[in-house]
């Protein structure tokens, strides 16, 4: 059987035979132990479809970063929620204490005060209305907010219950709503 020769005149079976290889000439700068050999060169028709590979992936990058927050927060918003609230809770009963302490001075120092001869007579002055022998209490009331204001300033307030808020931060009612807080 003869080689059937092709257009440029080279038979078909001296083009499926191997290439015959070059002879290798070492480099002064490389050395001859080395049995290492250069990585063969890629064919072009492998680099598209590995790009197509890495493209293919990248879309996936989003979703799978979605997926681990979404799990993370599922995961830690029970324990977020139950800190959260544990945290209000104590600066309220924080903010409780500090009130109930200053009340606590107030009285303190008022009973000192009135531990001594000119504060108990001002307190029966002042909140009982009594009056020294040979004394006359006036009480003058022309209906003017000057004379009210000052009946209401002569009666000193000794145990009064007041209003105390915890400190509202700009993201306390964003956070209350989203832990649920009330």
């Amino acid at each position: 059987m003869t080689p059937r020769n092709t257009q440029l005149g080279a038979s078909a079976s001296a083009l499926r035979a191997p290439l015959a290889r070059a002879p290798r000439v070492a480099s002064p700068a490389v050395s001859r132990t080395s049995s290492k050999r250069a990585p063969a060169p890629k064919t072009s028709a492998a680099a598209p479809k590995r790009r197509e590979s890495t493209s293919h992936r990248w879309w996936l990058l989003p979703l799978v970063v979605l997926g681990v927050v979404t799990f993370f927060v599922f995961a830690y918003y029970p324990v977020a929620r139950v800190q959260y609230r544990e945290t209000r809770e104590r600066t309220r009963l924080q903010v409780e204490l500090n009130a109930i302490q200053a009340r606590n001075g107030r009285l303190r120092t008022e009973v000192t005060r009135l531990r001594t001869p000119e504060g108990v007579e001002d307190y029966a002055r002042m909140q009982l209305g009594m009056v020294k022998r040979g004394e006359h209490q006036v009480v003058v009331v022309d209906g003017t907010e000057a004379t009210q204001t000052l009946l209401a300033q002569g009666s000193p307030v000794i145990d009064s219950q007041e209003a105390v808020k915890p400190p509202v931060g700009p993201w306390t009612a964003f956070l209350d709503a989203v832990f649920g807080v009330q």
